[in-house]
């Protein structure tokens, strides 16, 4: 346990200190940030259970890697398609009820960008696709499913924090970017757990790379106040009974 605080109650002529709240660590689900030896310069494909289903995939570097020495490059070349899908399989499975996906992406010019359609964290569930944050037209990022979602503009040349809180309770997303949300929608679809996460890209123009790093998955714990309330009730047996 990380934090608690300590209410005192008097009660029956005797003080109990009782936690009022108590807030658990978050679990840690994976997390990477490409470094050696777990990732070697080069596909990303093929590397710590990622996997490439079409063209474009992400190569691992040394180029502007966000922390430590290395991350991800995303750059077409003139024989790829304009599509690219790599995925990651889980499972990710947690018995909290929410999960916070996160994940770091630069675009080092605006231009170049038009009609391109940027997702470093797409999110997959049982039943298929749940959503994600992603970055349209090198200008905006915003959170999509059903093609509903808030957005904000973003810079061009730095590091840009995005990240998707899933709330399996209430079946519902909120975005974030730079750890200000840009709004909360419903699931794409119905999900209990996050089974995939993907880095999904389509790039219009030839030699115009972006820069993905830092991807963390963390089951994030509720605050409780069970035990206080638990220890209350057993005050109120205790005076009762004398």
């Amino acid at each position: 346990m990380k934090r608690r605080s300590i209410s005192v109650i008097m009660s029956c002529g005797a003080l109990f200190a009782v936690p009022s709240m108590l807030m658990a660590d978050p679990v840690t689900l994976f997390s990477t940030s490409y470094e050696s030896p777990t990732y070697s310069a080069g596909p990303l494909s093929g590397q710590d259970g990622w996997v490439n289903s079409f063209d474009i995939d992400p190569t691992v570097t040394s180029v502007l890697p966000r922390t430590g020495s290395q991350g991800l490059e995303v750059r077409k070349t003139p024989s790829d398609n304009p599509f690219g899908l790599t995925f990651r399989a889980g499972p990710y499975a947690t018995s909290l009820p929410k999960v916070s996906v996160e994940h770091s992406i630069r675009l080092p010019r605006a231009t170049g960008w038009e009609s391109s359609f940027l997702s470093p964290m797409a999110l997959i569930g049982e039943n298929g696709f749940i959503g994600q944050v992603a970055v349209r037209n090198g200008l905006t990022a915003e959170l999509f499913t059903k093609g509903v979602g808030g957005s904000t503009p973003i810079q061009t040349d730095v590091w840009l924090d995005l990240k998707l809180i899933l709330d399996f309770e209430t079946q519902t997303q909120e975005g974030f970017v730079n750890g200000v949300s840009i709004g909360t929608v419903a699931f794409d679809n119905p999900a209990t757990r996050l089974v995939q996460v993907e880095i999904f890209h389509i790039i219009p123009t030839d030699d115009n790379p972006f820069y993905v790093d830092d991807l963390r998955i963390t089951a994030i714990p509720e605050p409780t106040t069970a035990l206080s309330l638990l220890a209350g009730a057993s005050l109120m047996l205790i005076c009762r009974r004398k």
